[in-house]
């Protein structure tokens, strides 16, 4: 990536905050806005609300209410001053009529009022009382007030009744004007509110606005030291201060595309997990500091370009293809970074392996790019480690010959897995009191070229590039297949073993397909042995678990192979996930001469069997290592004193035909 690039990036990136900034404070401002306007509508609207409660209730209610009382007192009055005058004269019938209409409309003004929504039982009371006044009055209109000291008194008696009804119903009006005047201060209380609200929401507003912008004056200003910071995060490690990974491809393709004359060195730390897992990762920290300034330091004299391409892996650039100049910088590299350095009072020390390729060397039919030239001297490395670390390797034809099989391996394996070149080989497993084979492991085999080659050979790089699966199912299906006919053709009970790759041990697919090789060949899970090595569940142990219980759920038996080669062997018997345990045959190799062996041997079978385990020893080459595993309790064994791994119909046949051996004489 160029500079330019990355400075027109950068300053995309300041236009997009400064668009951002911008967008959130022109939404802070609608927002305030908004709320304004609704809290006025709001406050408006119930404003107009209350408003017109007010006026229905004084105009419609209460004048109307007080106006009815005061027409049935007068009708009272009128009648009450013509009983006393003994007759009733015009004018007065006048009046008296004039207040009859006058309670009508009052009564009629009550009722509408009743209509629209304000009503009470006792305003249908009061308003039921007055009608009983009105047809009173009328009645004595209509027979021109006849029997008027009578009548005068009952008009009396309900005018009083309505009068009653009507105090009550005004009292509770009071009452309602009381809460409306409650309810306006409560308007003007939440409109006090909404301005502090609001008043607030401008200011945070304001200090929105205030801090944005100081954001944008200090994003401008320190643009230049951001544009230096995304490039060395971009280019360089923040560890080591080297080159990375994106920078050594950028230089290398620039140096191979300008047709430079380029070697290219990979130096891998030796030991240096050890001291990760040891010492924490401070201490690796520390280290890869002290080897890049080594590097730095040996390398600026030869003009090198240096890179960290991530972990504890190295790359070095020289554009020379001279040799001898390149065999003194490796061996420089090593011989200083193998000087140990002082970490919180521990001395730590570490190796280095380098492989080296030149762009000469380049094959035609990969090309001259980048993942070639680092393929080479990778594989360069490789040897570097496989043949004692802490040494340099030049990628040359013996080397290009094996990186050209390798691929041809790779390239061929699916093709054999399809047409069936894997196959296996059976290695039987004899009880050492009877001498007879009573099951076998199923060892994979190639047959490629006309011949079987060994698993070491490709079992590897089956595991590289994830085949590995596909070749264990292989064997699994063939095995339990072809001793399930056997056996159902003589009439034996042969088990059988198969190995799988610890990638297994982490996916249910794994039980589906052991389950599935049983059910298709009819193979009585109890013969069916998996055999997993302690590592298996080193990486994930509770998927381990769980998979191993569900093959346990199956029927199958779990052995647990090379057991005692190098982990926690104690940790993996006192779980007791296991049917069996193989002992490794580095505990067996020198049990003829070896004091401790016998003892560490003695031990293990002990604790085997207290812990209700089977056990099988295994790498048995000679009858004297048989006498003596046998004399410890061990049951069962195998090695190539019994016989070695052989074709299946062969290894069948020869333990169909056996006679038992004569027993192995006791220590």
């Amino acid at each position: 990536m160029s500079d330019t690039k990355i400075a027109r990036e950068n300053a995309m990136h300041r236009a997009d905050r400064s668009v951002f900034r911008r967008v959130i404070l022109g939404v802070c401002i609608l927002g305030i806005l908004a709320v304004c306007l609704v809290a006025g509508r709001y406050i408006q609207v119930t404003m107009q609300q209350l408003q017109d409660t007010h006026r229905t209730i004084y105009d419609q209610q209460l004048r109307n209410g007080f106006v009815a009382m005061n027409d049935a007192q007068r009708l009272v009055a009128i009648l009450q001053e013509a009983a006393w005058q003994g007759e009733v004269s015009p004018e007065a019938a006048a009046d008296f009529q004039a207040a009859a209409d006058f309670l009508f409309v009052r009564i009629d003004n009550l009722g509408r009022a009743l209509e629209d929504g304000a009503s009470a039982d006792k305003m249908m009371i009061s308003i039921g009382q007055l009608e009983q006044v009105q047809a009173l009055a009328d009645h004595l209109l209509a027979t021109d007030f006849a029997d008027l000291s009578n009548t005068s008194i009952a008009l009396t008696q309900r005018s009083q009744a309505a009068r009653r009804a009507l105090i009550s119903y005004l009292d509770d009006m009071q009452e309602l004007q009381y809460r409306i005047s409650v309810r306006q201060s409560d308007a003007i209380a939440r409109q006090q509110r909404v301005v502090w609200g609001t008043l607030i929401c401008l200011l945070a507003l304001a200090v929105v606005a205030v801090f944005l912008l100081y954001r944008e004056v200090r994003a401008r200003g320190a643009s230049h030291l951001a544009q230096q910071r995304i490039r060395h995060l971009a280019f360089f490690d923040t560890l080591t201060g080297l080159p990375n990974r994106t920078s050594f491809q950028d230089y290398l393709d620039t140096l191979l595309n300008g047709r430079n004359i380029v070697s290219l060195l990979l130096v891998d730390l030796d030991g240096f997990k050890l001291i990760n897992d040891t010492y924490g990762h401070a201490a690796g920290d520390a280290i890869l500091r002290h080897v890049s300034a080594k590097m730095k330091r040996h390398t600026q004299r030869d003009r090198a370009f240096v890179a960290r391409l991530g972990g504890d892996e190295f790359a070095i650039i020289v554009q020379t293809h001279d040799c001898e100049e390149i065999s003194d910088i490796c061996s420089r590299l090593i011989a200083e970074i193998s000087e140990p350095i002082l970490y919180e009072g521990e001395v730590l020390s570490t190796g280095a392996s380098i492989g080296v390729a030149l762009s000469r060397q380049m094959h035609p039919e990969f090309g001259t790019n980048v993942d070639s030239l680092s393929r080479f001297a990778d594989f360069a490395l490789y040897a570097s480690k496989s043949q004692g670390k802490n040494r340099f390797t030049f990628y040359d034809k013996v080397l290009e010959q094996k990186y050209l099989e390798r691929r041809a391996m790779i390239d061929q394996l699916p093709r054999a897995i399809a047409d069936g070149s894997i196959d296996y080989f059976l290695q039987p497993k004899v009880d050492l009191h009877t001498g007879r084979t009573h099951g076998f492991e199923a060892l994979v085999r190639w047959y490629r070229n006309g011949r079987f080659i060994s698993p070491l050979d490709f079992i590897a790089i089956a595991e590289e590039s994830a085949l590995i699966t596909d070749i264990d199912y292989c064997v699994l299906r063939a095995a339990t297949r072809d001793l399930a006919a056997h056996n159902l053709q003589h009439g034996t009970r042969f088990a059988v073993s198969v190995n799988f790759s610890t990638l297994h041990f982490t996916s249910q697919r794994f039980v589906d397909t052991v389950a599935d090789a049983l059910a298709m060949s009819g193979l009585p899970p109890g013969l069916l042995t998996i055999e997993m090595t302690e590592s298996a569940e080193m990486q994930d142990w509770r998927a381990a678990k769980q998979i191993i219980a569900a093959l346990h759920h199956l029927g199958v038996k779990i052995s647990i192979d090379d057991f005692g080669a190098g982990f926690s062997s104690l940790a993996y018997l006192r779980t007791t996930i296991a049917d069996e345990i193989k002992i490794d045959r580095s505990l067996v190799e020198d049990v003829e001469t070896s004091d401790r062996s016998r003892f560490l041997l003695d031990s293990i079978l002990d604790i085997a069997e207290n812990l209700e385990l089977a056990v099988i020893v295994e790498g048995i080459e000679t009858r004297q290592q048989a006498d003596i595993v046998r004399a410890m309790g061990a049951q069962t064994a195998q090695g190539n004193y019994f016989g070695a791994a052989a074709p299946k119909h062969e290894a069948l046949a020869r333990a169909q035909a056996e006679k038992p051996a004569p027993a192995i004489k006791a220590l």
